[in-house]
């Protein structure tokens, strides 16, 4: 037997039902656990066994809490019965009369409250599968409920370590499989014998595989908090998470420290990396939506066939305090995608906060070069910048130094609207399949992309524009003698005029055009030794993007993660009818609120 230490209690996700909610009694009937084989652990499956004597309910059901988001402060209701039956582990909860209760007894009534959590701990599991082409399976036969909470994120199941508290726990690992005997009857748990476990062939765990993935989730919970911190450092985030890395604690309950300590008014989604347009949909809710439906509506004004449709739009409209010109749409609805495979089923993708941004980025190269983009924005935003470094001097015996200080200045964005139109036909209004709606988004979400890398690049800075790299005060420049045909040293230019600025590193690359790329392609870089200025896609070291849409011949090089693109996640849909009336189409207009700005005009160098 051997023995692993976790740090915990590790956490399960299931949703309420709107069936078993009692208005009268203020009770919810819920289950908070199952046999599901979905859950991977570093240690490889996990699947929670339900037999009554391998589930220690002592502490559930003793008024257990009900808790909100894990947050011990939060006490929002108690465990009043708790059972298992066929492999689920149920309990009945009942709401409290506090503000805080009220408030979210009232959301799971309207459904925007449905995550359950359960906290718990692991004491010894059983090696029950053990697999070539993928992890062992392990079964827990014996494991302690310790809370349930309502959540309005779902635990990461795939994170087996401290998702909550930083209390550290031994669990016992059994170095041999059950018998289908013990998995039916609990043989060698229940009846004392653990004759046929001694039967059983002993299987070797990999204690030092299982020490180093626990290395790695300790690394990766220091260094969440760090980055974390330093992002909130205005809030005394940094000195917080110094204190929560030595004291054990995790990621969520720095984020739930930092909203306390936010002022009246500033942006939450910000520090919970959540755009003001993400709903959490489920993947029922996902695929009842329907694009062209809403699309419909507004145009005839006529929303009784699109009442959830509807209603996300008023929900978005909610969070961001304006109303949409059209209607607004969901993220999880723009991030969708249509399943090649079958061609008719929508399939959600994994759940990320910038995954609008992500679904951009194949079409984007200022994007796909490294862009720094910071989305789920809601108000303007300024960043500090240090501009200049305090000065050091070298003194004679009791000298005086002379006292400088270095210069600060600050980065800011502020939402500026890019619009665009998609044309649709009478007959593809008609249409309601998956593949049609898939169609509508990609077209928004291609024309968004274009025009926002063509602003990060070259954006004005005037007329409502952004202001792209080519315009900003400052940049190095590399004089090109032929336009769009640099010579060897020319090239190598651009990199020695960021390097001199001390500005050579991060995501360094060029940028040009397909016509200047296939030049430097056939361009030799020297008489003698075969090679040409662009090798493999790459030039002097560096990789070679291309952008065309750009002014002819363009060259920019420099380090892409000094563009800051700020997105305030809003797709905002208004149905235009009179453009194509004649015909009975119609076309969408779409506004997107978007902001850019360079935080080193230094890192930049581009062709004179």
């Amino acid at each position: 037997m051997s023995k692993v230490q976790v740090r915990g209690p590790l956490m399960r996700t299931m949703r309420i039902s709107q069936r078993a909610i009692d208005t009268e009694n203020r009770t919810v009937e819920l289950s908070f656990s199952s046999e599901t084989r979905d859950v991977e652990r570093f240690f490889g499956i996990e699947v929670l066994d339900h037999k009554p004597s391998s589930v220690r309910l002592e502490r559930l059901r003793s008024g257990g809490p009900l808790l909100f988001n894990h947050d011990p402060d939060k006490h929002i209701g108690v465990i009043e019965s708790v059972r298992i039956e066929n492999g689920r582990g149920l309990a009945t909860v009942r709401f409290g009369n506090s503000p805080l209760a009220e408030e979210k007894f009232q959301d799971v009534q309207d459904g925007v409250l449905a995550n359950v959590s359960l906290a718990y701990k692991t004491h010894r599991m059983v090696l029950d599968e053990q697999q070539d082409n993928g992890p062992d399976v392990f079964r827990v036969v014996d494991w302690e409920p310790l809370e349930i909470s309502l959540v309005t994120v779902p635990a990461d199941i795939t994170v087996g370590v401290g998702r909550s508290s930083g209390d550290v726990f031994e669990v016992e690992i059994e170095e041999r499989s059950m018998t289908d005997k013990q998995q039916q009857e609990g043989a060698g748990a229940e009846n004392g014998t653990g004759e046929a476990q001694r039967n059983e062939p002993a299987i070797t765990v990999d204690r030092g595989a299982i020490e180093a993935e626990v290395r790695a989730a300790e690394q990766r919970r220091v260094a969440d908090l760090l980055a974390m911190g330093e992002r909130f450092a205005r809030y005394g985030a940094m000195e917080l998470a110094q204190e929560y890395i030595r004291s054990g604690k995790q990621p969520e309950d720095l984020q739930s420290a930092i909203l306390e300590r936010l002022p009246s008014g500033e942006d939450v989604s910000a520090v919970r990396g959540e755009p003001a347009s993400d709903l959490d949909m489920s993947e029922r809710e996902m695929r009842q939506y329907s694009l062209i439906r809403a699309i419909n509506a507004a145009i005839n004004n006529d929303w009784s066939k699109a009442g959830f449709e509807l209603e996300c739009s008023r929900a978005i409209e909610e969070r961001v305090g304006r109303d949409a010109r059209g209607f607004f749409v969901p993220l999880q609805v723009q991030q969708r995608v249509l399943n090649t495979t079958t061609g008719t089923d929508l399939i959600g993708t994994d759940h990320m906060a910038d995954q609008f941004i992500d679904t951009l980025r194949p079409r984007s190269a200022v994007m796909s070069l490294g862009a720094t983009v910071l989305d789920g924005l809601r108000g303007n935003v300024s960043i500090p910048k240090k501009n200049g470094n305090a000065a050091f001097y070298w003194l004679a015996d009791d000298d005086s130094v002379t006292d400088s200080d270095p210069a600060f200045g600050s980065v800011n964005l502020s939402p500026k609207t890019v619009a665009g139109s998609v044309p649709m036909s009478r007959r593809l209004l008609k249409q309601s399949s998956p593949s049609i709606e898939a169609l509508v988004l990609a077209d928004l979400q291609r024309g968004a992309a274009l025009a926002i890398d063509l602003a990060a690049l070259e954006g004005s800075g005037t007329n409502n524009q952004p202001q792209g790299v080519v315009n900003v005060t400052g940049v190095n420049t590399q004089a090109v003698d032929t336009p769009g045909a640099p010579t060897w040293d020319e090239l190598v230019g651009f990199e020695t005029a960021v390097a001199d600025d001390e500005a050579l590193d991060g995501a360094l690359a060029y940028l040009t055009t397909s016509a200047v790329l296939g030049k430097l392609k056939v361009t030799p870089k020297d008489a003698g030794s075969g090679l040409f200025l662009v090798e493999g896609n790459e030039a002097n070291g560096y990789p070679v993007r291309v952008r065309n849409g750009i002014t002819a011949n363009r060259i920019v090089f420099g380090n892409w993660s000094d563009v800051l693109i700020g997105m305030w996640g809003i797709l905002d849909v208004m149905p235009d009818t009179a453009a194509k009336a004649a015909s009975g189409g119609l076309v969408l207009r779409v506004f997107q609120d978007v902001d850019i700005a360079v935080r080193h005009a230094e890192s930049f160098c581009i062709n004179a």
